[in-house]
């Protein structure tokens, strides 16, 4: 049987003060719809939570698990389709109508907040629908197809899936008229949430977690049974799990959650090429 580390009481400070300050930095940033100096608070944070994981693990097994460069090259790929796609909203925004019924006058950190629940609403049903289709779940069994959970693998997701979930609320988001700088920064703020929601980081996340995705909660979706890896889908705050009852925690019996990963391919291909096409035979 694993050992836990006891959770440490300061660790819930800790997670609200990263937390928000990220938030804090990313909307304060100037406006910029592929902003570099984003990418380079991902950096320092994702290097913060990998001290954290290191020293204070959920999971002392999950510390090292040999698919890093992997999980690295899943993580570069995704994210260049985010700021592409970014990028081609901004050179296409002088030639495509937008209805500009976004609410551009309210302050920047609402607008930002906003542009990211529409994301999310979107996000959710179109994992939660991946677990009902196999055509879909073919592409995003990738995400859970790691035996251990750490900070990294909220983008080890097929390219493919990584577009069907981005662009129906960034679609929507651009044609109300928000500003691409505004979901730039959405973006960053919603990956940021990734690594907290999938860190081996033992953190507290406290009352947070009733309106969060965090960790605590969401290791419950990676379990390795099929059938109870179907709950908590959001990606950002728990409300569409609330709402549309996939929501689900046990605090009190933390050793119940078991391993990671899915049972049912133990042999399930470890190279990216081998990842991706096995994702697109149905397809094809």
């Amino acid at each position: 049987m694993k050992r836990f580390p006891t959770v440490e009481k300061h660790f819930s400070l800790i997670y609200s003060i990263l937390m928000l300050s990220s938030i804090l930095i990313i909307v304060n940033l100037p406006n910029d719809y592929i902003s570099l100096t984003i990418m380079g608070i991902l950096f320092i944070y994702g290097v913060l939570i990998r001290q954290f994981e290191i020293m204070y693990p959920y999971d002392p097994l999950w510390v090292n698990g040999g698919d890093d460069s992997l999980d690295r090259f899943y993580y570069f790929i995704n994210y260049s389709i985010k700021i592409g796609a970014l990028y081609l909203l901004h050179l296409i925004s002088d030639f495509l109508p937008r209805f500009n019924i976004f609410p551009n006058q309210i302050p920047i950190i609402f607008q930002v907040l906003l542009i990211l629940l529409i994301i999310d609403f979107f996000v959710y049903w179109v994992h939660r629908l991946s677990h009902v289709y196999p055509i879909l779940w073919d592409l995003h069994s990738i995400h859970h197809s790691s035996n251990r959970l750490y900070f990294l693998n909220g983008e080890k997701r097929h390219a493919l899936h990584q577009l069907l979930e981005g662009m129906p609320g960034l679609t929507l988001v651009y044609f109300m008229g928000a500003d691409v700088s505004l979901i730039s920064k959405a973006f960053g703020i919603l990956a940021i949430n990734m690594f907290f929601q999938h860190t081996n980081w033992n953190y507290n996340s406290s009352f947070w977690k009733r309106m969060i995705c965090t960790a605590e909660v969401h290791r419950w979706h990676h379990r390795q049974d099929y059938k109870d890896a179907q709950v908590n889908y959001g990606a950002w705050l728990r409300i569409w799990d609330q709402i549309f009852k996939s929501s689900f925690d046990a605090p009190d019996s933390r050793e119940a959650l078991g391993g990671v990963g899915i049972a049912e391919e133990p042999h399930y291909p470890k190279t990216y090429s081998g990842q991706f096409f096995r994702g697109l035979k149905k397809i094809i």
